[in-house]
């Protein structure tokens, strides 16, 4: 058997769609981009796919694809908001495992649905966050997966045996997580992290004769890689990994990192990556995918694990449940005491929701279980929602009953987004990441309250109340409010922003817009700004009919009036900037540009010129934002109109603008001393 020397690359992203609408809403950290995905992707995702590579022989260059020549893994969150959003990087990295590739188990991997920290889970979810991860393996590269990843290399014997149930041969772990070996039939002997040899695979006995592979990365070297600079020159990586690999005749030395780490983290380190592959390759002749390596490969020796462990906690898993002292970007004085209240909160709101869940999802479903595993190829894509009910109930339901079961089995989807890891990994819980996950909780919480008729909600902040922030004065309550209060989308809302695609836009008007599509739109009683439309939620085909007016009301302003279409109830008011900053933008272009386009930089630079013309307002303002924030990427020049319309907006000697509405947008792009220094009050605030 060959020996080998490679790298497996973890990709992954937290789920970053606001739940409510289904869209990644503006985050100013990674200006200036969109949002902390697109940077990664330009960064790195697109890079690793093909690398330029000069030729040694001609002086020529050549395309080298470093995924193609590693084992990777892709989370499950990642890998959909790449279809969606960047769906060449989807398409390119799909070709390569299904049709360059001699297999896709070759060089990917498999990982659970959601990045959560499986040794803290309960067995149920464990089971399902597994399963659903194999469905979205299967649905992505046409076969069922041989390997997994683990998230933050999270383990225990429990999460093995999940693995091994759900047809799992082999996973990955670090040479810390060892705790004994032998070689088949001997003695035991103590290792360490320093001692193991991890150029061999070993095996894990698990109950009732059952058993996995575990395969371990070359500690040093990938450290070194993660947080040293040996990537930046990849022939002296790749002399050092055979060196580590010494004599070993079949052995393997693998490097394990964040994929992240090569153009992310390290800038150019796709460049180095591809240079050390090609080197071991050529000039070593080795293999360098981990599952090639592993083909038809029996381990003859064992090894048994600490316990609960991970890669990055050197306390096993307290990382993501207590103060344990590990932590990423704290300052002096800071605790991370808040862990263990926000794990408990969000564990007692998994138990109470979920239970009642599955108590009301009994009367409708031959069994809870099965249903909730099945509802993985719902969540992948491979099975249509109604198709889904229908294969898993004893008899026909209505569209009210469909709409509950898919509620219900969304609501455990949601929950088990509100545990994915990254809530716990920071120093501090307002930070970006906890948000995600409790904006998760808040959408598990309102499916549980139209369901179930119960709202969980108050007690679930009783319990997060006693999250306490280092950020003095900030509490779980709080935390809970900057988390949702400005996501929060009801169906009135929703409505209303497709009423005012439907008057700036025209036929550029979206039909879809996230998780929500219109359908059956009419205009109302011949008035041409008027319409009775109807709403559907993709998740749950939950449907609602509404009429809505849009009037235009001043240059970029506008007002939207929504009622139910079939009791004409209490009518809802809207003005633009409460509808969304994609909503906002595309209106903005179609006014300023034209109907219909999506030329956001044009539209920076004629509400440029309309704000020196003119005295701007709060709408202006909305505008410039939405404007800035819709853009995948900010270009150069786009950044220079910014800034422009920053100066003309807040230069005017009667301030006229909230600027709280401009704060962040100028902290982005330096200029925050002008919405420093001076503040609008508003009356009755």
């Amino acid at each position: 058997m060959p020996r080998a020397a490679g790298f497996h690359l973890h990709l992954y992203q937290p789920p970053r769609e606001n739940p409510w609408l289904g869209l990644v809403s503006n985050e100013w950290s990674a200006w200036p981009y969109h949002d902390w995905n697109e940077r990664i992707t330009t960064e790195c995702y697109r890079a690793l796919i093909a690398v330029t590579l000069p030729r040694s022989e001609d002086g020529g260059t050549e395309l080298f694809e470093p995924l193609m020549s590693s084992s990777f893994d892709v989370g499950p969150t990642l890998h959909d908001w790449l279809e969606r959003c960047s769906p060449d990087v989807d398409r390119a990295l799909r070709h390569q495992v299904c049709h360059v590739a001699s297999s896709p188990s070759s060089v990917a991997i498999a990982a659970p649905l959601v990045h959560a920290i499986l040794p803290l889970a309960n067995a149920v979810d464990r089971d399902r966050l597994v399963a659903w991860g194999v469905a979205d393996y299967f649905r992505r590269f046409g076969e069922a997966p041989l390997g997994m990843w683990l998230p933050e290399t999270g383990v225990d014997l429990a999460t093995l045996e999940s693995l091994v149930r759900h047809g799992i041969r082999y996973t990955v772990l670090m040479p810390g997580q060892a705790a004994r070996v032998r070689e088949r039939g001997g003695e035991w002997r103590d290792v360490d992290a320093a001692s193991l040899d991890t150029s061999r695979p070993y095996t894990v006995r698990l109950s009732e004769g059952r058993s996995i592979t575990v395969v371990f990365g070359q500690g040093g070297l990938s450290q070194a890689v993660a947080f040293g600079d040996v990537i930046d020159d990849g022939t002296k990586l790749a002399d050092a990994m055979m060196e580590v690999l010494g004599d070993s005749p079949d052995g393997m030395a693998l490097l394990v990192a964040d994929g992240e780490t090569y153009g992310h983290h390290h800038r150019f380190g796709d460049l180095g990556l591809a240079w050390a592959l090609r080197h071991l390759q050529r000039h070593y002749g080795v293999v360098t995918t981990l599952g090639q390596w592993l083909m038809d490969r029996v381990p003859s020796a064992e090894v048994e694990l600490v316990g609960a462990s991970s890669w990055s906690c050197a306390h096993g898993v307290e990382r993501w449940r207590a103060d344990c002292g590990c932590t990423t970007g704290s300052q002096p004085g800071w605790h991370q005491g808040w862990r263990a209240p926000l794990r408990q909160a969000l564990d007692w709101l998994r138990a109470a929701l979920g239970d009642a869940a599955d108590a009301e999802l009994a009367k409708l479903v031959r069994s809870v279980g099965d249903t909730l595993t099945a509802y993985g190829e719902v969540i992948a894509g491979a099975l249509a929602p109604a198709e889904f009910v229908a294969a898993n109930t004893a008899r026909p339901l209505d569209d009210d009953e469909t709409s509950t079961v898919l509620e219900l089995c969304e609501v455990h989807r949601n929950l088990a987004y509100s545990f994915t890891s990254c809530a716990w990994f920071f120093a501090d819980p307002a930070a970006i990441e906890t948000g995600i996950v409790l904006r998760y909780a808040a959408v598990a919480i309102e499916l549980g309250q139209r369901s179930l008729g119960r709202d969980f909600g108050p007690e679930f902040l009783v319990r997060l109340a006693t999250v306490q922030s280092n950020e003095p004065g900030v509490d779980g309550a709080t935390i809970w409010r900057r988390a949702t209060e400005q996501y929060r989308f009801d169906e009135p809302l929703v409505a209303a922003g497709f009423a005012a695609e439907l008057l700036a836009c025209g036929s550029g008007a979206r039909r879809r817009r996230g998780q929500w599509t219109i359908e059956d739109v009419e205009t109302e009683s011949g008035e041409t700004d008027a319409w009775r439309l109807t709403l559907t939620h993709a998740a749950t085909l939950r449907r609602r009919t509404f009429v809505a007016r849009a009037d235009r009301t001043g240059a970029l302003s506008l007002r939207v009036s929504v009622a139910d279409g079939g009791s004409g109830a209490t009518r809802h008011e809207f003005e633009l900037a409460q509808l969304g900053t994609d909503v906002v933008a595309r209106v903005a272009a179609s006014w300023l540009v034209s109907e219909g386009s999506l030329d956001f930089e044009s539209a920076l630079d004629l509400l440029v010129s309309d704000v020196l013309i003119r005295r701007a307002g709060d709408d202006d303002a909305a505008v410039l934002v939405a404007l800035a924030g819709s853009m995948r990427c900010v270009s150069p020049s786009g950044e220079a109109s910014i800034r422009r319309a920053l100066l003309a907006i807040t230069g005017q000697s009667e301030q006229a603008v909230d600027l709280d509405l401009l704060s962040p947008l100028a902290l982005a792009v330096g200029l925050a001393e002008l919405v420093g220094r001076s503040r609008r009050v508003r009356p009755g605030k």
